[in-house]
C-alpha cells in the first residue's frame, strides 16, 4: 500500500478528532491518577458509589492510558501505516490496513466507555454525551468510503 497517495479530508478529520481525544484524556486521566480523592478535578467520590471504584485511580489509568495514548497511538498509526505483521495477523478485516480497524475499535471503546460511565455514575455533565459524540464521530468517520478506500489494501 502507497504511503503517499492523496488523503481525503474526511481522513483528515479523523485525524484531528483522535488528536483532539488524545489531548483531552491524557491530561485529564493523569490529573485523576495523580489525585485519586478527584478534588482538583472538582469530581466528588460520591459519584463512583454506583461503581466498582473506592477512587479514581484506575478511571484515571484507563482515561489516560487507553484513552489517552491510544488515542495518540491510533493517529500516528493511520500517519504512518506501519507494516507490522503481528498487528496483520489478528487484524479481522484483510482488506484494510490493521490501523483502520484500530480506528474504529477506538471510536467503538470512546462510546462503551461512556456509556458504561453514565450507567454507573449517571448522565451528570454534557461532557458525556459530547465524547460519546466523539467516539461516535471516530467510528463513523473510520466506515466512511473515502477513509476505507485511503486505507484498503487493494488500493493502488
Amino acid at each position: 500500500m502507497s504511503k503517499h497517495g492523496n488523503r481525503p479530508k474526511l481522513f483528515w478529520l479523523l485525524l484531528v478528532l483522535l488528536f483532539f481525544q488524545g489531548v483531552s484524556a491524557t491530561p485529564s486521566g493523569m490529573m485523576l491518577v495523580l489525585d485519586p480523592s478527584g478534588e482538583r478535578m472538582q469530581m466528588p467520590l460520591t459519584w463512583l458509589e454506583n461503581s466498582p471504584f473506592p477512587n479514581y485511580l484506575i478511571p484515571g489509568l484507563i482515561l489516560s492510558i487507553v484513552l489517552g495514548l491510544g488515542a495518540f497511538f491510533v493517529f500516528v498509526c493511520l500517519l504512518t501505516l506501519p507494516d507490522w505483521g503481528w498487528m496483520e495477523r489478528i487484524n479481522p478485516f484483510k482488506r484494510q490496513h490493521w490501523a483502520w480497524t484500530a480506528s474504529a475499535a477506538f471510536g467503538l471503546a470512546l462510546m462503551i466507555w461512556i456509556t458504561v460511565q453514565v450507567l454507573m455514575v449517571s448522565l451528570g455533565a454534557w461532557l458525556q454525551p459530547f465524547y460519546f459524540g466523539v467516539g461516535l464521530a471516530i467510528l463513523l468517520l473510520t466506515l466512511t468510503l473515502p477513509v476505507r478506500s485511503y486505507l484498503s489494501r487493494q488500493r493502488n
